[in-house]
């Protein structure tokens, strides 16, 4: 049975959507979360990024990369720790620019998904996040960070 723009929104509507009902939805709802996730809208294209990622695939994907791009941090923060979701199917060209987005809400979120993915190709901006971030408390989060990919 087709998935429905109502479907959708009924999920993404709620104060607390239900996050396991929108991944139930499966690919065919991921053309309504990119039609959402492209409002101006923050808190509804925050929250529809977060459920594709559960959703996962290329569809997923691709809607992260656009919202990776949104102008309020919110719907930034929300790819951040939606990528954490992909695990090792997340871009490391989307995490690099999580990494350096000016928000340090989503650089902090983009420094735990490195962290968990462990690619080798995050230590330079890792390091230099750890040695002259504006924010100390992402400058020890990078340190803890750098400790994690040493330890593969």
């Amino acid at each position: 049975m087709p998935v429905t723009m109502q479907q959708v929104v009924a999920e993404i509507d709620r104060d607390e959507p239900n996050y396991a009902a929108i991944a139930e939805l499966g690919p065919d709802a991921l053309p309504h979360l990119q039609m959402i996730a492209d409002t101006n809208d923050p808190l509804r294209a925050a929250k529809a990024a977060y459920g594709a990622s559960l959703i996962g695939g290329s569809g997923a994907i691709d809607i992260l990369k656009k919202a990776g791009d949104h102008p309020d941090a919110q719907v930034r923060v929300a790819v951040g720790h939606a990528l954490r979701n992909l695990g090792a199917a997340a871009p490391s060209e989307l995490v690099m620019k999580s990494l350096n987005d000016n928000d340090s809400g989503v650089r902090k979120l983009a420094l735990g998904t490195a962290g968990l993915l462990k690619r080798a190709e995050f230590s330079q901006r890792i390091s230099a996040i750890a040695q002259s971030d504006p924010e100390e408390h992402l400058r020890k989060a990078a340190q803890t960070t750098a400790r994690q990919l040493n330890s593969k």
